[in-house]
């Protein structure tokens, strides 16, 4: 009982609490909106003639609900000190133009994040009235807003030393998130010159897409001058979401390779590709309240889209589609809040201010790494299958179609450089019998002997392969005939004198060798003609030797 007393207890001291903060953080003013929206002189205005139409609002925000220029009046409902030096703060200010009023000015503070109206004095995220001399409780104040932006602002007065100290944060902050998004975009671009890869092409346009949106939106590139009439425009706001979006599209059917896997969710976002690139053409002549919303139903879309051709592809065990939930589904919550924010479903949130650009570095950063994951599995697969096309599978040295291309190009470079080349061609004697005799797996060991035996005997620059059946090849870019000879007549000895177990049977073998070295102007077909000559004259003269075809003069048997 004591227990279930202290814990009601506790809950009533936590709500008192929260009511005691919330009371505290109470702004000493009310706002009150000017219906029908008109916009009148000022002068008559602030003469009183309008003052019956103000409809009191709840709350300290205020909001642009069409493109239209709209007053607010704000009354203070208590004293506020001049000691701070207070100042009336309004957050979310982008592509809004505010002019504040009070009695007796003969012209308002005007103030926006573009424009000539634009104050450099604070940092973009606010814009910052000064309340010289504090207010007195039932003081007006007047604000006619205008702006292109739908988003909520909110009012504020505070300390100039607060104001300054979350200019610094807020400056800090976007430095970071700027700098870091810049650093990926340049190591996206950077992959994407060097390896050729389009995937990093998409990931970089996508980056940088994101990036300048953010700039644009934050007032980042407000100080260049070029930039003052494109920044108020609504188009710029769509145009760069719209491309952001489209970027992002294709590099996630790049990434997840939905071509392929997922032709279904392929076409799916081929149609939301189709309808942004419609969006951003029509876009850059002219834009509709309903245009953001459009964009923002198709985003949604491409949101749904993504999170289902994820969680398909993971349970396919697809490794990218890892590194996508993990680097977009922060980014992708954030995003959905974000748009019914922008709806009207629900209330904007401060914490979005921050949460969406940081989204976008950790998504970007995590994409590169998954790219640069799937980009080595891709080159993974690649060797692979390059191996399986250049190496035989039961000797582990070259095919026959790898050791011709590698010694056709070995000759090639002989005679350009006029290098001396050898080649040395053998085969297994009597390999029949030992296949009908002991079987084939008998045969594949006494091949894969012979094979591993002759690659650990040659240098990492000679060329190994098995050109049919028992034959094998060998090259040795820079070596003269005296020096081949070395080489066969210890391969020879080596396999001879030291014959491999099969099921515990000792498994006699000998080779039969042919050695022959490069003539001026002689062709791969010609070399190996003579190889194979001197090859078969070992066999003639009674196997287990080697047998050397000498430019000048006939076969030598050694």
């Amino acid at each position: 009982m004591d227990r279930s007393w202290r814990l009601i207890w506790q809950t009533l001291l936590t709500l008192l609490g929260l009511t005691v903060t919330a009371l505290a953080c109470a702004q000493p003013f009310t706002l009150a909106r000017l219906q029908p929206a008109t916009d009148p002189a000022p002068a008559r205005l602030l003469a009183g003639d309008y003052a019956q139409r103000f409809v009191p609002i709840r709350g300290d925000q205020i909001h642009v609900i069409d493109r239209q220029a709209h007053w607010w009046r704000l009354t203070a409902n208590q004293d506020v000190a001049a000691n701070n030096a207070p100042q009336l703060v309004m957050s979310q200010p982008y592509r809004k133009a505010v002019s504040v009023w009070r009695p007796g000015d003969a012209e308002p503070v005007r103030r926006s994040v573009h424009g000539k109206a634009a104050s450099f004095q604070h940092s973009s995220r606010f814009l910052v009235f000064p309340l010289d001399g504090g207010m007195r409780k039932g003081e007006v104040l007047y604000l006619r807003v205008a702006g292109t932006g739908l988003t909520t602002s909110t009012l504020q007065i505070e300390p100039l030393d607060t104001v300054h100290r979350q200019d610094m944060s807020h400056v800090a902050l976007r430095s970071v998130v700027l700098t870091a998004l810049g650093v990926i975009s340049v190591l996206a671009f950077a992959f994407w010159i060097g390896l050729r890869e389009r995937g990093y092409a998409f990931l970089c346009l996508t980056l940088l897409m994101q990036t300048f949106n953010l700039a644009v939106e934050g007032g980042e590139v407000r100080m260049i001058s070029w930039f003052s009439d494109l920044m108020p425009d609504r188009r710029t706001n769509v145009v760069l979401n719209t491309a952001a979006v489209l970027a992002s599209v294709r590099f996630l059917m790049f990434f997840l390779d939905l071509g392929v896997t997922q032709p279904r969710i392929a076409r799916v976002l081929n149609v939301c590709s189709w309808l942004l690139g419609i969006l951003l053409a029509i876009s850059i002549f002219r834009t509709w309240r309903i245009s953001a919303s459009f964009g923002n139903v198709v985003l949604l879309v491409v949101i749904g889209a993504t999170v289902y051709a994820s969680a398909v592809a993971i349970s396919r065990r697809q490794r990218e589609a890892y590194f996508l939930m993990l680097a977009w589904t922060p980014l992708m919550a954030v995003l959905i809040v974000l748009v019914g924010s922008y709806q009207r479903w629900w209330p904007i949130f401060a914490w979005l201010e921050y949460a969406y650009p940081i989204g976008l570095v950790l998504g970007g950063l995590g994409l590169l790494m998954g790219l640069a994951a799937k980009l080595q599995q891709l080159r993974r697969d690649h060797d692979n299958a390059k191996h399986r096309a250049t190496y035989d599978r039961l000797t582990s040295v070259m095919n026959r179609a790898a050791i011709e291309e590698g010694l056709r190009q070995a000759i090639s470079d002989a005679h350009l450089n006029k290098r001396p080349l050898t080649v040395v061609f053998f085969d297994i004697d009597h390999f029949k019998r030992i296949n009908d005799e002991h079987g084939h797996s008998a045969g594949d060991e006494a091949l894969r002997t012979v094979a591993e035996r002759t690659r650990n005997r040659l240098r990492a620059t000679d060329l190994c392969g098995r050109y049919g059946g028992d034959e094998i090849l060998v090259g040795l870019p820079g070596a003269r005939l005296e020096q081949g000879l070395v080489v066969a007549e210890h391969l020879r000895r080596t396999i001879s004198s030291n014959p491999p177990t099969v099921h515990g049977r000792m498994l006699p073998l000998s080779l039969s060798v042919g050695v022959a070295e490069l003539r001026p102007g002689e062709s791969f077909d010609q070399l190996l003609e003579r190889a194979d000559a001197a090859l078969y004259a070992s066999k003639a003269g009674g196997r287990d030797r080697v047998t050397v075809q000498r430019a000048a003069v006939g076969d030598v048997v050694i």
